[in-house]
C-alpha cells in the first residue's frame, strides 16, 4: 500500500496560519483522513486524543495553563483545536516532537498510564529526549547541535508514528523542519523532512508545501504614513511569546507603495521572511503593529530587499528622511 504524507510548512502563533490549517485539515478530513501529525510531543498529543473524546475542555485548559509563554499556546491554536473537535471530532493527533514541557505536562501523562504500557515507554522516552534537548541547550547553546539532535529525534518519532498507520497522514511543522532544498532555514543542514524522504525513498510520497503560498489577507484597511492613504492587505496577528515588551504584532502589506517609500533610510533592524505568515517579494512594504499587554501599539515599516543564507529573504526597517 502507498502512503502518503502531506507535510505543511508553518509559523507558529500566527492568526492566519492557524485559520488556513483548520481549512486544511477539514478538507482532508471529509475526504476520509483521519490521522493529524503536529510539531507536539507525544505526551501532549495523546493528552489531546483524551480531550476530543471528552464532554469538557478541562484538559485542553490544563494544557494551556502548562503552555504559557510558548509559541503553540496562543488563542489562535487553542480555536484551531477547538474548531477540530466541533467539526472533525474523530480527528487523532501524533506528536513527533521532543518532549517540551516534560516536567509538567509530560511527567503528568506518565501518572495516568500503566508503567507496563506501550504508551508508558514511548512517553518516557519522549521526555527524556526533552530532557537531553534542554541541558545541552544550557550546558554550551550549540544551536547547530541542538538542532541537529532535535531533527533527529524528531525523525524517529515521525517514522515510529507513520509506521504503525497504513493511511495517508497531514502534518503541520515549523518550515525549518519542512524545507531543506531551499535558504531559510535558520542554518538547519539536514532537516526531519530531508530525513524521512531519505528513510523512506520511494515507499511513500512527502509532498511538503509552505503554508503561506496558500494565504490570502484576511481582510484590507487603510493605513494612513506621512499623510497619505494606503490600501494594506492585512495578514493577521502573530503571538510573540518572547518579547517582554510585546504581545503579539498585526501584519500588514502595503498594496501598491508605488516608489514613495525608496529614499526612506534602512535602519539596523531585520525581521526574516520564516516569521511572516504570507508571501514577500523585492520591494513589498509592510507594516508591523507591535502591541503589549496594555494595548500600546508600536508602528513600525519594514522593506523587502536583502537576502541572508541563514534566513532566506530579509525585510529591513525603514524609517522617512
Amino acid at each position: 500500500m502507498t502512503k502518503t504524507a502531506y507535510l505543511f510548512g508553518e509559523i507558529h502563533g500566527s492568526e492566519a496560519v492557524c485559520q488556513k490549517e483548520f481549512e486544511i485539515w477539514q478538507d482532508f478530513y471529509k475526504r476520509g483522513l483521519r490521522h493529524l501529525f503536529m510539531e507536539l510531543p507525544y505526551f501532549y498529543a495523546q493528552f489531546l486524543n483524551l480531550w476530543i473524546k471528552s464532554g469538557d475542555d478541562n484538559i485542553l485548559c490544563e494544557l494551556w495553563e502548562n503552555g504559557k509563554g510558548t509559541q503553540g499556546n496562543s488563542n489562535f491554536n487553542r480555536e484551531f483545536f477547538v474548531e477540530i473537535k466541533k467539526l472533525c471530532p474523530e480527528t487523532v493527533f501524533h506528536g513527533t516532537d521532543i518532549g517540551h514541557a516534560f516536567n509538567t505536562i509530560g511527567t503528568r501523562y506518565l501518572e495516568t498510564v500503566s508503567p507496563d504500557s506501550a504508551e508508558y515507554r514511548i512517553a518516557a522516552e519522549n521526555i527524556e529526549q526533552g530532557k537531553i534537548y534542554y541541558k545541552t541547550w544550557q550546558e554550551n547553546g550549540n544551536e547547530d547541535y541542538i538542532d541537529a539532535n532535535r531533527e533527529k529525534s524528531m525523525t524517529e518519532n515521525f517514522i515510529r508514528e507513520f509506521d504503525s498507520l497504513n493511511c495517508d497522514i497531514v502534518g503541520f511543522y515549523g518550515e525549518a523542519h519542512v524545507f531543506s532544498e531551499e535558504t531559510g532555514n535558520f542554518g538547519i543542514e539536514k532537516n526531519m523532512c530531508s530525513a524521512i524522504k531519505n528513510h523512506y525513498k520511494d515507499k511513500i510520497n512527502i509532498k511538503p508545501k509552505l503554508i503561506k503560498n496558500l494565504i490570502n489577507p484576511l481582510f484590507h484597511s487603510k493605513i494612513l504614513i506621512n499623510g497619505k492613504n494606503y490600501t494594506a492587505e492585512n495578514f493577521g496577528k502573530v503571538y510573540t511569546p518572547f518579547d517582554e515588551n510585546c504581545e503579539y504584532i498585526e501584519i500588514f502589506r502595503i498594496a501598491e507603495p508605488e516608489h514613495d517609500f525608496e529614499k526612506y533610510v534602512r535602519q539596523d533592524n531585520f525581521i526574516p521572511e520564516a516569521l511572516y505568515p504570507c508571501n514577500m517579494e523585492n520591494g513589498d512594504i509592510f507594516v508591523i503593529d507591535s502591541i503589549n499587554e496594555n494595548n500600546a501599539v508600536l508602528r513600525q515599516i519594514f522593506i523587502c530587499d536583502g537576502f541572508s543564507d541563514k534566513y532566506g529573504k530579509i525585510t529591513t526597517e525603514i524609517l522617512s528622511e
